[in-house]
């Protein structure tokens, strides 16, 4: 777990925290405290799945499932895809590895060169690791020359399960960058785009704008028509957000409640035009529950608008954005505000 929220949000998850304690008549206790602030930050998509689907079950929330869902999802969360990949390629590697030694030909270069590789294997594999090992590998077992046709065929499921193993990767990676509420990016994705862009614009020379949304009293949606209408307001503004933007544009997910855009090649006047265009949007739509027909009444967005500064970092940027956006509530909400 890495908590580096402000002073004004961890405020505002803890008193979502204490909400959820006092729904669900949980004891303050550490465990829980820490359960709920995960969940209220929304940072935790694996966490805020499991909730989600225990919600309205009796004993959903007891003391040994509150410590299954820390265990499970807070505790090990960071090591699961990492433990996931040193094991399959371990298993990797004893498969090469026996195929070349039950073979009449001596490969002892490569089977050192494989147990070495092995040896490499350490409890934390980023990114760059994984993809190194697996074409230290793909490398070795591409050397291996041999005339038995049951060894080439041993090989040949190797270099099969290897690719397997990166599609998998690939997927696990892309699963843990987006929101599983909306279907757009998380938090984490966005902040892995948002160094992407940073380092192309000082590059290049490009503009970059980024904004900020947050819906204006959404805790009136939850409290007076329940959660999962205050889930489905979300998927659509989720929803009515990716539609309005284009091509490399980013939206995401990074709190409950509040939506960032990540706008490359955009001047401030065209995202300050975008962010106007989404306010009116969301201040005219007329929503309804679609089993009875009652109305929610308006729901409308507060936008905070910047451009990046070249060279500056981006914690500078975006805390400009929030800063913008924090403006904008302050001021009466449901308005756009530039810095």
């Amino acid at each position: 777990m890495h908590y580096d929220d402000t002073i004004e949000e961890s405020q505002h998850y803890l008193r979502l925290a204490l909400t959820f304690l006092g729904k669900y008549s949980l004891p303050t206790d550490p465990l829980n405290y820490c359960v709920w602030y995960e969940y209220s930050s929304g940072r935790n998509e694996d966490l805020n799945a499991a909730i989600d689907a225990c919600l309205g079950s009796e004993a959903a929330f007891s003391k040994d499932a509150i410590r299954s869902l820390f265990d499970l999802h807070i505790a090990g969360s960071e090591e699961k895809v990492s433990k996931l990949v040193r094991e399959k390629l371990k298993k990797l590697f004893i498969e090469v590895i026996g195929a070349v030694q039950t073979t009449n030909q001596h490969f002892s270069e490569s089977e050192t060169n494989l147990e070495a590789i092995n040896d490499t294997l350490k409890p934390s594999l980023s990114e760059a690791d994984i993809e190194k090992i697996v074409n230290q590998i793909k490398s070795e077992i591409n050397k291996l020359k041999s005339s038995s046709t049951s060894f080439k065929e041993r090989l040949k499921q190797a270099t099969s399960e290897i690719d397997r193993l990166k599609a998998r990767i690939t997927r696990y990676r892309k699963e843990a960058r987006l929101d599983p509420l909306t279907g757009i990016a998380n938090r984490r994705g966005f902040e892995k785009r948002l160094i992407q862009t940073i380092d192309d614009a000082n590059t290049n020379g490009f503009t970059l704008c980024a904004i900020m949304a947050d819906i204006d009293h959404f805790k009136r949606v939850n409290d007076t028509h329940g959660h999962t209408v205050g889930d489905n307001v979300i998927r659509m503004v989720a929803a009515t957000i990716k539609d309005t933007i284009k091509g490399k544009d980013l939206a995401a997910r990074i709190g409950g409640e509040e939506f960032a855009i990540l706008l490359p090649d955009t001047p401030i006047e065209g995202a300050t035009i975008l962010a106007e265009k989404m306010r009116l949007t969301f201040e005219q739509l007329d929503l309804k529950k679609k089993n009875t027909g009652e109305r929610l009444g308006k729901i409308t967005l507060s936008f905070g608008v910047t451009s990046y500064k070249t060279g500056e970092s981006a914690d500078s940027f975006m805390n400009r954005a929030d800063q913008a956006l924090y403006q904008s509530k302050k001021t009466g909400r449901n308005k756009v505000t530039g810095l």
